[in-house]
């Protein structure tokens, strides 16, 4: 699944408006809320992120809000929020090498990152796109290059937009020379194993999901990963299983070899002919090819049907 993340103060930025303002006074105009509707699509998920101010929910959970009314009002959909929370000197893994702001969506929406575009509105999200393979696209919103990046910018070759229509034509002309080669530009950077991703919860951040299409990708996956993890603990003990009555057969068949002898047939039937390693070589990738067989056969008969679920 693709993704586009827009910076929430890049959205402002776009329609002139100044991120520290209240909410009460925030009107998009319509060429930003063109742009938003232009970024979501059935096959890609747009998400805002950001940092909201520990200790102020309730205002800074009304900033969200209208942002997410006034774009539905306009005809797009926000199917989620991606919020770092932390005040400085806290715990926080949102950002830098393993940035959580889009590892953990990825995680929990199955994203290819390298498929997916981050609509920065600052160097620290320029640098959080390079290190999970994204694209970065900087926004600049009446700023000039030097006031966004400073003289030294960690990395150079990424576009700029003046704004959210041109920053959707970029990823229109990016999609279509993907399409022309076949796969995206960017190589797809190695994800962080689970235990790595999961530690310290509180220093990752916080998703919001708000709409039905990512409520249903979201259900769809869980159901996926409870089915897998089923699907691994039954196999675990039909493999002991099997064991147990190899074994059983085997000394059954050790004690008639040993005590009744056997018709001529028998010695071509159970392959006496071959030497015994290669004989259990051939039977263990007999039981390898039968199992792989029932595991593929099991997978495609219980795949779960994607399923839009109710929004919360």
């Amino acid at each position: 699944m693709k993704a586009v993340f827009v910076h929430k103060d890049a959205v402002l930025r776009d329609s002139h408006l100044d991120p520290a303002n209240l909410p009460d006074a925030w009107r998009l105009m319509p060429a930003t809320l063109e742009a938003m509707r232009l970024l979501a699509t059935e096959d890609r998920l747009l998400f805002l992120y950001g940092h909201q101010d520990a200790g102020q929910d309730g205002e800074q959970e009304a900033n969200w809000r209208a942002l997410l009314q006034q774009v539905e009002a306009g005809g797009g959909r926000i199917d989620g929020f991606v919020i770092c929370s932390h005040r400085e000197g806290e715990p926080c893994r949102c950002w830098g090498s393993v940035p959580a702001i889009l590892w953990g969506p990825a995680a929990q929406f199955g994203l290819a990152l390298e498929q997916c575009y981050l609509l920065a509105d600052g160097q620290a999200d320029v640098i959080a796109a390079y290190a999970v393979g994204a694209r970065p696209l900087l926004v600049l919103g009446e700023r000039t290059i030097s006031q966004v990046l400073g003289n030294l910018p960690a990395h150079k070759d990424f576009p700029v937009a003046i704004n959210l229509t041109t920053a959707v034509e970029y990823i229109q002309v990016e999609e279509e020379i993907n399409a022309q080669l076949g796969h995206p530009r960017n190589p797809a950077a190695p994800s962080p194993a689970t235990e790595e991703l999961m530690a310290q919860p509180e220093a990752l951040p916080r998703i919001e999901v708000t709409s039905r299409l990512a409520h249903g990708l979201e259900a769809s996956l869980i159901r996926a990963r409870a089915q897998l993890s089923d699907l691994v603990r039954w196999l675990s003990f039909f493999v002991f299983g099997t064991v147990g009555l190899s074994l059983g057969i085997a000394y059954l068949l050790t004690h008639f070899y040993r005590m009744q002898p056997f018709p001529e047939f028998a010695y071509y039937l159970t392959l006496q002919f071959i030497p015994r390693p290669m004989r259990g070589a051939l039977f263990i990738l007999w039981g390898l090819v039968v199992i792989a067989l029932v595991v593929q056969r099991f997978y495609r008969s219980t795949r779960l049907l994607r399923k839009p679920g109710p929004p919360k």
